[in-house]
């Protein structure tokens, strides 16, 4: 067999594990779902998640990243824009630039765009109180200061751990209410765009007020 052939077929092992993984995480819930599980549920070997991708947190970073990485850039690119300006953002400014990549992802990829929202909201909940998971560290780099230092510009007057967590308590509601956005159709099936597009603009609004409330 081929390097090339190897490399192929690695891939596409890789992909299904990761597919495999991010299906069950978001159904079943990251404690509950054993490496062993997620080879059984790919149809592989015992030991494939290992040879692939290492331990469970290396598992859980890679299918964080697979999804994630477009919506970190587009936040990342988010916060430049408004770093770059000499006016301090405004409260919906801040709550867009964070947002509106969830968004654009869901209304890309509806289905796994969704899992990976419900991953992400499961494993951010620990970080209210014991942050630096190392999954979503792997995701974030520099973002999260960057961010912060935005959103001390908009409330200078606030205390400094106040606004931290304050700030993340509000961010923590929007990622709950997102990732059951399809529990308000009214049926099985997810919600249609523009209804979904509807939701994010009243969860903008609730957001930007909450904040308000929090950190002015």
């Amino acid at each position: 067999m081929t390097d090339s052939r190897q490399n192929r077929q690695g891939d596409v092992t890789r992909l299904r594990l990761l597919k495999t993984a991010e299906r069950l995480f978001a159904t079943e819930g990251l404690d509950a779902v054993s490496l062993r599980a997620v080879n059984a549920a790919a149809g592989l070997g015992p030991s494939s998640v290992h040879y692939h991708f290492g331990t469970k947190e290396d598992l859980v970073a890679a299918v964080l990243l697979d999804m994630g990485t477009s919506v970190r850039d587009q936040i990342s690119a988010n916060v430049d824009a408004l770093a770059a300006d000499k006016e301090p953002p405004t409260v919906e400014a801040l709550v867009r630039a964070v947002t509106a990549p969830y968004k654009t992802l869901l209304l890309r990829h509806r289905t796994r765009g969704m899992r990976w929202i419900r991953i992400v909201t499961q494993i951010s909940q620990p970080q209210m109180s014991r942050p630096g998971h190392p999954a979503l560290e792997a995701t974030e780099l520099h973002l999260r200061d960057h961010l912060l230092d935005q959103v001390r510009r908009t409330f200078p007057a606030t205390d400094p751990e106040r606004l931290e967590t304050r700030w993340a308590v509000a961010l923590m509601g929007f990622l709950q209410a997102f990732s059951r956005a399809d529990d308000w159709s009214g049926s099985s099936k997810p919600l249609a765009p523009e209804r979904l597009a509807d939701f994010y603009e009243d969860q903008v609004v609730f957001l930007v007020g909450g904040v308000r409330q929090l950190l002015g």
